[in-house]
């Protein structure tokens, strides 16, 4: 009995003290997202908040306290201690709004990061992750200066939470990768991709901002497959990890938009030949209703989406 409150009294302790410790604030750097590229050795680009708005790297004049570091190294935990070396502060990463995988995990796995990631530097089991697409490093999109949101991680941790919302995209967290991991499944990662149609959105000249450009799976820590946004919104309803979509549908040559909900896909076998069935219900994007002629031309636009994967 005495063992078992001794271990109740530790796991409350644990509990309240989180990543506190005695180092000042003023001590501190609090990565508000990270880029994680890898070339044989882990490059880490971060956006910090440091309290004194002081250090190493390139101030976002938008953002006082923000500035921009890079560290490499041979493991994760390496490149991180390398930052605190550049800062000159003691890297803290249990506020993290966002991790970024980039270059380099479709042939070096990730797995001991994410490990990492969490035992190491105490980031959030909630962190959403995110991937980029082929051709673009992580660093390219943490190095944009986005005019949007308070912090470095707001705009695009909104796309991830908007296209979500519409079923278009996965939003993953640290805690949903470590779990698939352990049970020896894949994982399905929202994928950036950069592109030049967002004047405004960020402080380049060309208009350069970051959109959901599909998704990528990751398995045993290697990003092995990467889908579009067709395949994604198939995937996301075939898999359960989304019951709704917001779908565009032809109708006498004319293009309509609607919502489909309670999304419902079952497998049948009939001698040896996989049967897939497809039902829902639609509405207007205002929420009114949908004739008998429309509702038959978004179930069959639905139901051919779903073949594509």
């Amino acid at each position: 009995m005495k063992k078992l409150f001794a271990v109740l009294v530790l796991i409350a302790l644990t509990a309240f003290t989180g990543c506190s410790d005695s180092t000042e604030l003023g001590d501190r750097a609090l990565i508000q997202s990270a880029a994680v590229d890898y070339d044989g050795k882990y490059r880490v680009c971060a956006m910090l908040f440091s309290s004194g708005g002081s250090g190493g790297g390139t101030v976002d004049a938008s953002q006082e306290n923000v500035i921009r570091v890079n560290g490499e190294g041979e493991t994760l935990s390496q490149a991180i201690d390398n930052i605190s070396l550049v800062d000159g502060k003691r890297i803290y990463m249990c506020e993290t709004k966002l991790l970024i995988l980039g270059r380099g995990f479709e042939n070096a796995s990730a797995a001991d990061a994410l490990k990492t990631l969490y035992f190491d530097m105490r980031c959030s089991l909630n962190m959403p992750v995110c991937c980029v697409e082929n051709g673009v490093s992580a660093e390219e999109i943490a190095c944009l200066q986005f005019t949007e949101g308070i912090t470095a991680a707001d705009k695009p941790l909104s796309l991830i939470e908007n296209a979500n919302e519409m079923g278009i995209s996965p939003k993953t967290t640290l805690l949903d990768l470590l779990a698939d991991s352990a049970g020896e499944k894949s994982s399905m990662l929202p994928m950036l991709t950069i592109t030049e149609n967002g004047s405004g959105v960020t402080k380049s000249d060309d208009g350069r901002t970051v959109e959901i450009s599909g998704s990528g799976i990751i398995s045993d820590g290697f990003l092995r497959t990467v889908y579009g946004k067709t395949e994604t919104a198939a995937l996301m309803l075939i898999n359960g990890k989304s019951h709704k979509l917001t779908l565009n549908y032809f109708l006498n040559d004319e293009e309509r938009t609607c919502e489909a909900y309670c999304v419902k896909i079952t497998d049948e076998n009939y001698v040896n030949k996989n049967i897939r069935h497809v039902s829902a219900k639609f509405r207007t994007r205002n929420g009114g209703h949908l004739s008998e002629e429309e509702r038959r031309a978004a179930l069959d636009a639905l139901a051919k989406l779903v073949e594509t994967v």
